[in-house]
């Protein structure tokens, strides 16, 4: 963009505009339709180029415009602390810590970390973890997995078919401009809605709901995404576990499948590139509210067997004889006191099991438990002996 040098009476002086003298008899300079459109036209590419809409009545959207494309390269080619604009954990869908599939058709919960899902009325869901093919060109950016919502049982009187990820801290985003952007794509034209609850917390203010888009989910993958206005908290009163919470809301006793992939929340009037996170640094982070001691693919559950188990203790006292203070530190520093489930290796129980004998331990409980570590304490087996293996699988469990 530069002054109208080239255009023949223009009226530059110096290069620049000038005013009429009308004492001096001096003419002023005009100003070309061609040049006011192609300075219009490089201002409303700086706009729209921003994620924003063009309004005649706003008189900032250029400065909002550059504030928004000023932001750090959302490639990401500078340290992750420098930068980290998606308030979502897991919106990849890279971490399944719990396994890949939900239980049974009737079980929801958390399923991909962080991500709950939930459903009543008799529907029968099988959530799922799904590849993309290297190299496919339907989704950008190359991702690797997709949460599947695959509706087999329509089920009757449905008031929620809900996917959710719940945010710590209720303060996240209060009183500034977001945007939520995702792909999806389902087996028919599909209505979603995208909901936020601000839950103050226990013994807080009531929540606050607002639905922030109603989409029509096509049968091919394609991006959605939507700006909103987070409502502030002054005057709120805050519990314990308050958190904002981000929802999509399925059609309710159908049967249907839906796939979501690469969800992003954040500050902004418009959608950016999907952050890219390692893979590493998003298991750490849902390990902030989940963590298994089971190692690979195993399923979490009793009697996997004793050859993959990590949480070993060498026996102490003799046979029929209490051990105590087994202590196992946890890879991540949990967000609260976690719950703590204990898992059998060698058998259907929850009892710590002696390897070198085969045979279960008697009376396990948990003797201590901080944000950081886990004690254990059992009765060893009739006929064990000191020196020999004691194993024990657990989780540890710190969703809000």
């Amino acid at each position: 963009m530069d002054y109208p040098k080239r255009i023949p009476g223009s009226g530059l002086v110096n290069g620049r505009f000038v005013d009429e003298d009308a004492i001096a008899g001096t003419p002023g300079s005009l100003i070309p339709a061609s040049w006011g459109n192609s300075v219009t036209e490089e201002i409303l590419n700086a706009i729209t180029a921003a994620g924003l809409t063009p309004d005649e009545e706003q008189t900032d959207q250029l400065a909002r415009a550059i504030r928004q494309l000023a932001k750090p390269d959302p490639l990401q080619q500078f340290p992750v602390q420098v930068y980290r604009k998606n308030v979502l954990i897991n919106g990849g869908f890279d971490i399944w810590q719990r396994g890949t599939a939900n239980q049974a058709p009737n079980i929801g919960g958390f399923v991909a970390d962080r991500f709950r899902c939930d459903w009543n009325g008799n529907a029968g869901v099988a959530i799922s973890r799904q590849s993309f093919a290297p190299g496919q060109g339907e989704v950008a950016g190359e991702p690797q997995a997709f949460l599947r919502w695959q509706q087999t049982a329509a089920g009757t009187g449905s008031t929620v078919h809900r996917i959710s990820q719940n945010v710590e801290s209720v303060r996240t985003l209060a009183g500034r401009t977001a945007t939520v952007s995702f792909w999806a794509r389902s087996d028919a034209a599909r209505q979603l809605r995208v909901m936020i609850f601000q839950n103050f917390g226990a013994s807080g203010s009531e929540t606050v709901e607002r639905a922030v888009g109603d989409f029509q989910v096509g049968t091919a993958w394609a991006q959605y995404s939507v700006s909103f206005q987070v409502p502030g908290i002054a005057g709120k009163m805050l519990g314990a576990n308050h958190h904002l919470r981000l929802a999509f809301d399925l059609a309710l006793n159908v049967l249907q499948t839906v796939d979501l992939a690469r969800i992003q929340l954040e500050e902004g009037p418009g959608p950016t590139p999907f952050e890219r996170r390692t893979e590493a640094q998003e298991l750490s982070d849902c390990q902030r509210y989940f963590e298994r001691s089971f190692t690979g693919g195993l399923p979490i559950r009793a009697n996997n067997g004793s050859g993959t188990c990590i949480s070993t203790f060498t026996q102490v006292p003799a046979g029929n004889t209490g051990q105590y203070g087994m202590t196992i530190g946890m890879l991540v520093q949990k967000r609260v006191l976690p719950t703590v489930v204990a898992y059998c290796p060698g058998d259907n129980s929850a009892q710590v099991w002696n390897q070198s004998i085969g045979k279960p331990c008697t009376g396990t409980f948990l003797q201590g438990l901080t944000d950081r570590a886990i004690s254990f304490a059992t009765v060893t087996p009739v006929g064990s002996a000191p020196g020999q293996t004691l194993q024990i699988e657990w989780t540890a469990d710190a969703e809000i």
